[in-house]
């Protein structure tokens, strides 16, 4: 039986680093949507179509998740830079919403 020749890892700590941070990303856009979901469904008034569209949304979020591969770095990368953009986004109104006594220190 031949010996197995040590090649090293497949890929590198930053590839790693960031495709944890890519699914990290899309996993908070999905939480998010979710929270929308449930908001939605338990309104006064819930909207079914924006019920429909946001499990689109979420199904939209789990294939690219999915899909990413820990060595397709320029995917990984746009992934990250486009989902941590969506979570950046929703934080910034939801703290444009907050009370103002909720922002002191």
């Amino acid at each position: 039986m031949p010996a197995l020749e040590n090649s090293g890892p497949l890929w590198t700590q930053d590839q790693a680093i960031a495709f944890e941070a890519a699914l990290e990303a899309v996993n908070d856009v999905i939480a998010g949507y979710s929270e929308q979901i449930d908001a939605e469904e338990n309104g006064l008034q819930p909207n079914p179509a924006r019920v429909a569209w946001l499990n689109m949304r979420i199904d939209q979020a789990t294939e690219i998740m999915h899909s990413l591969d820990v060595i397709d770095t320029a995917n990984v990368q746009q992934v990250l830079v486009e989902y941590s953009a969506m979570v950046r986004a929703r934080d910034a109104n939801q703290a444009d919403k907050a009370p103002r006594w909720a922002s002191r220190g």
